[in-house]
């Protein structure tokens, strides 16, 4: 057991008293403390009984609260509604947590991290009367303001959890959401607001099945990235407009098929990742967003054709390109022989990956890429050469993984490719360094 307790200090601690089921009883007092954290208290249920013996402008000084791997803890204090000056709070590994009754949520809170809370179902009990602003109001009997200071919501491992925002406006101040390891939870809100000032959105491993309607509204976006969300369908509304918009990331959402229809317009946009969604996902006609310097696309072979067809030399900013070969079994060289698709020269570095009958790289393509400095090649097992070694000058960096017939092409003492590799500073096969002619 470990326990830390200073009577005048602003910090007040209590961690690993696995008998104590109360505080009061051992005679501790929140009074007086600005920063409070209790860890690995299993048997503590409530701080009720310390609550009815203070008043809430005793301990109003309150700014962080912090609680983890407290088992049976069911509700949160009584009091916090009226702790103006908490603005974080953290609550962790609470496993018989099932929500959080809406006036016991303060006012001024900023950041709020909910991680590992297995049975929480709902962040707002809807049968409890909302007397004041809280962090998540979500009762339907009137009051549907939310904490206006909020600007962190990080949730994570609540795997009961289904819903955020149900019947509530979303808050208005928020900057960063963050949601990750949430299987039930499919609903976020219905509608951003056009005062809203989120700036990221990330979503990882979560029942999400859309983003609320109203993405056009958030002037402040800069990025959205969700992973491993499978029943994601699309990502609604009329558009992503905002000139701050730099990051759009999907991965691993299977069932993911649309693209916003807006992309081309967002010339702000630097990022694009579109990997191991649906095979039917396409891009929109319009073309690309002109101003990229990362793309990465894998498994979306019409994504694929799209890029070849409308010119990749046509992003004249791109400087990291990476291509998954699933889904384009048709595709023997790179780039394409005969279509003339030429690469950007701003690339510095390209990285290709699955292309299951790639035989040869067109050294045409690589014309004018004075800035290539990395060049990464994995698992293309048919792959027997490179682009000539003019092409490859300014590489520093060489990468080639699970490409058999390439790799007995680029031995040094028998290989017809390594003439055209010898110069380059670093190269790698199969996760072994080769330097001048020797495997380490």
């Amino acid at each position: 057991m470990t326990m830390l307790r200073f009577g005048n200090s602003e910090h007040f601690e209590i961690d690993g008293w696995e008998e104590m089921a109360s505080l009061s009883q051992h005679g501790f007092s929140l009074v007086g403390h600005r920063f409070i954290s209790v860890w690995r208290c299993p048997q503590l249920q409530s701080l009720e009984a310390e609550e009815a013996k203070l008043q809430p402008d005793k301990i109003s000084r309150v700014e962080s609260l912090k609680i983890a791997y407290c088992d049976k803890l069911n509700r949160l204090p009584q009091v916090l509604h009226e702790l103006t000056f908490l603005t974080v709070m953290e609550i962790d590994n609470c496993r018989s947590l099932v929500s959080f009754a809406e006036n016991n949520l303060p006012p001024n809170l900023r950041k709020m991290k909910i991680a590992d809370c297995e049975n929480l179902e709902y962040l707002v009990d809807e049968k409890e009367d909302n007397k004041c602003p809280s962090l998540m109001s979500l009762s339907s009997k009137g009051h549907k303001n939310i904490c206006n200071q909020l600007q962190f919501l990080k949730i994570s491992a609540c795997s009961k959890l289904s819903c955020l925002f149900s019947n509530t406006k979303f808050p208005i101040r928020l900057k960063h959401l963050t949601i990750w390891d949430c299987p039930e939870l499919e609903y976020i809100a219905q509608e951003f607001q056009e005062t809203a000032c989120l700036e990221s959105i990330l979503i990882l491993r979560s029942g999400i099945k859309s983003l609320p309607r109203g993405l056009d509204k958030l002037i402040h976006l800069q990025e959205i990235c969700l992973d491993s969300c499978s029943n994601l369908v699309s990502v609604e509304g009329s558009g992503l407009l905002t000139t701050s918009f730099r990051a759009f990331v999907v991965v691993n959402c299977g069932n993911f098929g649309a693209l916003p229809k807006c992309m081309v317009s967002i010339t702000s946009l630097r990022q694009l990742s579109v990997c191991n969604c649906s095979a039917d996902i396409s891009f929109p006609s319009e073309g690309f967003p002109a101003n990229l310097t990362s793309l990465a696309i894998s498994n979306a072979p019409k994504i694929y054709r799209s890029l070849v067809e409308w010119g990749l030399n046509r992003l004249t900013s791109l400087q990291e390109l990476t291509i998954g070969g699933g889904g384009c079994s048709n595709v023997v060289s790179f780039p394409e022989e005969g279509i003339g698709m030429m690469l950007p020269p701003s690339l510095t570095c390209i990285k290709l990956f699955k292309f299951e009958n790639l035989e040869f790289m067109l050294s045409e393509g690589f014309q004018d890429l004075a800035s290539l400095k990395g060049l990464v090649i994995d698992n293309c097992p048919k792959l027997t050469s490179l682009p000539e070694k003019d092409m490859l000058l300014s590489l520093g960096r060489l990468c080639i993984y699970r490409c058999p017939l390439l790799k007995e092409e680029c031995l040094s003492d028998k290989g017809r490719e390594w003439s055209k590799i010898s110069h380059i500073a670093l190269v790698e096969i199969d996760f072994k360094s080769v330097i001048l002619g020797k495997s380490n």
